[in-house]
């Protein structure tokens, strides 16, 4: 789940936890990442991260941290 990258002084309201958990299952689903491996932990950081710089739309937030997931390997 999303909300162990959140800091204890972070404010994140419900609306904006449960756009921040679905966008994240959505990327999870789409990448094919299960939810508890190290790949899926780094896109959390990454959706939170990018959150607290005022990203706060859903496609916008998807459209930002996927394609940092699909850098060429090699």
């Amino acid at each position: 789940m999303i909300t162990r990258f959140i800091r204890a002084d972070d404010f994140v309201g419900p609306d904006d936890l449960s756009m921040l958990q679905e966008v994240f299952d959505d990327l999870c689903r789409e990448c094919l990442l299960s939810h508890h491996s190290a790949a899926a932990d780094e896109l959390a950081r990454q959706i939170i991260q990018f959150y607290k710089a005022g990203a706060r739309d859903r496609e916008k937030l998807k459209a930002t941290v996927c394609p940092r997931l699909r850098r060429p390997t090699g």
